[in-house]
């Protein structure tokens, strides 16, 4: 009776090691399997599902621009999966708006679009006689206005190299210290090469190119202090004055 009782013992102890066995094979195969499956549902949940579709845009720096134009250019997907939206299509397309200088967007959970953009800032105004033009640091201009505004100077281009002229005035103007920019009426610039800066005094300083204007604008801080009527650096190692007075 002992011998039997040990016998079904022992039987039963190697049953269950090799059930324990057959678990420890099939185990892999079962956490690879159940892994598989979460990994479908993680990708159907984010890219075709509508849990997390886009519902709407928000935008940030902007000033001048109004929120409604950057969206409108935007074109974000509204119900696309956010995780499917091509954000540098729609920064793309937000920079096509002349006022702005750049966008960044990115994904904010679970279902928006962030729109960051940069302004341009004017730093000229340019003007033909019948509009003015803002122009940005670059050189672009961005948005045409009727009326001057204040506190920038007017640049009056004339000559066939317009784009390049613009350039180096702006090359000129962001030279100019604080103080000296103030003064600046208007600059008259016939290319890139005559730059001319007409003080609100009635003084007139030759500038020449926009090379060199760093030390240009060095040379006339230290040339103004005599009184004259021109102020010629367009060759800043020789400088020149005109009308002195006394």
């Amino acid at each position: 009776m002992s011998q039997s009782a040990d016998l079904a013992r022992a039987q039963q102890r190697f049953a269950r090691r090799q059930r324990l066995v057959r678990w420890r094979s099939w185990l892999p195969w079962a956490i690879g399997g159940a892994l598989v499956v979460l990994a479908g549902l993680i990708v159907w949940l984010f890219y075709y599902s509508s849990a997390f579709a886009v519902s709407g845009v928000r935008v940030s720096g902007a000033d001048t621009v109004p929120v409604a134009t950057i969206e409108q250019a935007a074109a974000a997907p509204i119900g696309t999966p956010l995780a499917k939206v091509d954000l540098r299509s729609i920064a793309d397309r937000v920079r096509t708006i002349p006022a702005v200088a750049d966008a960044q967007v990115t994904r904010a959970w679970p279902s928006k679009v962030v729109i960051v953009v940069t302004e341009r800032v004017p730093v000229v105004v340019v003007t033909d006689g019948s509009r003015f033009e803002l122009v940005d640091a670059t050189g672009a201009a961005f948005k045409t206005v009727p009326d001057r505004p204040a506190g920038l100077p007017e640049a009056k281009i004339t000559g066939t190299r317009r784009d390049v002229t613009i350039r180096s005035v702006v090359t000129v103007s962001a030279a100019l210290p604080d103080t000296l920019r103030s003064q600046v009426g208007t600059i008259s610039a016939a290319s890139p090469d005559s730059i001319t800066l007409n003080l609100s005094s009635g003084v007139r300083v030759v500038w020449g190119s926009s090379d060199d204007s760093e030390r240009k604008a060095e040379v006339l801080s230290v040339l103004m202090k005599r009184k004259a009527s021109v102020y010629d650096v367009s060759a800043p190692d020789l400088p020149v004055t005109k009308g002195e007075k006394r």
